[in-house]
């Protein structure tokens, strides 16, 4: 854990050229960093100062030579984003300020913050848990309006009221066999035992749906990966291009324009999609090709759907049907590209694979809206559904509500054995534990380390 006394500073933004730049201070000694470098009209130190509030002024160097004109916006502990004294610099946002700014605020006490130390302090702090902090980052690198929607609620502490909630009753369930075992002439298992047992069923239930619409919350946070397979010249790059809206893929008539991968996001009613278009798949000797044929095998390995793009204006290949092979047990559909040219491949010739076929024209822009429904359709098989009030996004989270349903599963059948209950109560408070570490009451440092090593710089 990093030294929570330390005075740290971050430039906030990206470092380029922007209208706007924000360097952030944090510690105890924030506001003594900003009195040694900036001056206003008011003397008056920038700790006895009104809380939120905005200062304008200069931030001078050393030698009291003018670096910009700044605004210092003023937010005070506990109530602030770390729940420390923050100072926030808004300056102009070229490199060159933004940089010795930063370099007069690390010379004037303050140190350089690690990647997510902010949120770290906010967590060490109280002022959000663990859970929270992790929807900070998902915040920030959400790809579409319900994987923002989904952070948003995480943030907002919905999966954390859920997991508080789950674990006050097993702190019950445990106090009440614990009275059990300490009194045993009241004779309270006749009472106690069946009530616990169907309190587990009920929490075990809710944590089942909650790892069956994780899926669903891994589509949302992280987007489902869709790989443009074919032959040479079936027309992938154009149908990338067209599903983009813009000519993202170099498109010829010459057979292995396309020798690497070409990655790119679009959003389908709300669903973040990555497009990955690949080199054609066929053989040779060509030793470029050959490495750019690799890797798109590589990728429809671990797409989560496929689009076979084949040219229905010339006869189904060997190479054609090889890649239709390859692809089973896949969520594919089979794109008939080329719709505006005669036919020279019959759905009937493909039906034998049992894929749904779709056929289009990426050149004349025919039948791709369809093909968007398409996608969009194998995503809602998958179980995607919209309003969950703990959605699990995070493979941290999803793989921890597993251990927790599988403890209580163990303690469920404990009881339903007749076995000791002190054997229950080993696995309620192994599941009390583990769903602990969710928001981080029962988490270990190096846990939270790693976890907060992820976030970017400012952060």
């Amino acid at each position: 854990m990093y030294d929570t006394l330390d005075t740290i500073a971050a430039i906030a933004t990206p470092l380029g050229e922007s209208g706007i730049g924000v360097i952030r201070i944090s510690g105890k000694n924030a506001y003594e960093v900003g009195d040694k470098i900036f001056s206003s009209k008011s003397t008056v130190p920038l700790a006895k100062r009104r809380d939120r509030s905005i200062q304008y002024g200069i931030i001078s160097d050393e030698a009291g030579h003018p670096v910009d004109e700044v605004l210092l916006l003023i937010m005070k502990g506990p109530h602030s984003y770390t729940a420390e004294d923050v100072l926030e610099i808004q300056c102009h946002g070229g490199r060159q300020s933004l940089e010795e700014i930063m370099r007069l605020v690390l010379r004037s006490g303050a140190r350089l913050a690690y990647p997510g130390e902010f949120t770290q302090r906010a967590f060490v702090n109280g002022r959000i848990d663990l859970a929270q902090a992790e929807a900070v980052m998902d915040v920030i690198q959400a790809k579409s309006s319900q994987g923002l929607t989904s952070a948003v609620n995480q943030l907002e502490g919905r999966l954390s009221r859920v997991v508080s909630t789950m674990r006050k009753s097993l702190t019950d369930f445990m106090t009440r066999l614990e009275v059990m075992i300490d009194y045993p002439e009241e004779d309270l298992e006749d009472i106690t035992i069946p009530d616990i047992a169907g309190s587990i069923r009920n929490i075990e239930g809710q944590l089942e749906n909650m790892l069956h619409a994780s899926k669903s919350g891994k589509i949302i946070r992280d987007g489902i990966m869709t790989a443009i397979a074919g032959t040479p010249n079936a027309g992938k790059s154009s149908l990338l291009n067209r599903l983009l809206e813009e000519d993202r893929a170099i498109v010829t008539e010459v057979p292995g324009t396309t020798r690497d991968i070409i990655e790119e996001w679009i959003t389908i009613q709300g669903v973040p999609v990555c497009l990955v278009d690949t080199a054609g798949i066929r053989d040779t000797d060509d030793t470029v090709e050959k490495i750019g044929v690799s890797r798109a095998r590589k990728y429809m390995d671990k797409a989560d759907i496929v689009l076979i793009v084949i040219d229905q204006s010339r006869p189904l290949s060997m190479e054609d049907q090889n890649i239709l092979r390859t692809a089973g047990g896949k969520h594919a559909i089979i794109v008939l590209n080329k719709s505006d040219l005669p036919c020279k491949v019959l759905k009937t010739d493909l039906a034998s694979y049992g894929y749904d076929i779709l056929s289009v024209s990426a050149a004349a822009g025919k039948g791709i809206e369809s093909l968007k429904e398409a996608i969009l359709s194998v995503v809602l098989q998958n179980g995607m559904t919209e309003g969950q009030s703990a959605l699990l996004t995070n493979t941290r989270h999803i793989d921890l509500v597993r251990q927790t349903r599988n403890n209580l599963d163990r303690a469920l059948h404990t009881i339903e054995m007749g076995m000791p209950i002190d054997c229950a109560i080993v696995d309620i408070r192994a599941a009390w534990e583990t769903l602990g570490e969710v928001t981080g009451d029962t988490v270990h440092d190096d846990i939270v380390e790693e976890i907060f090593s992820r976030f970017c710089l400012g952060k």
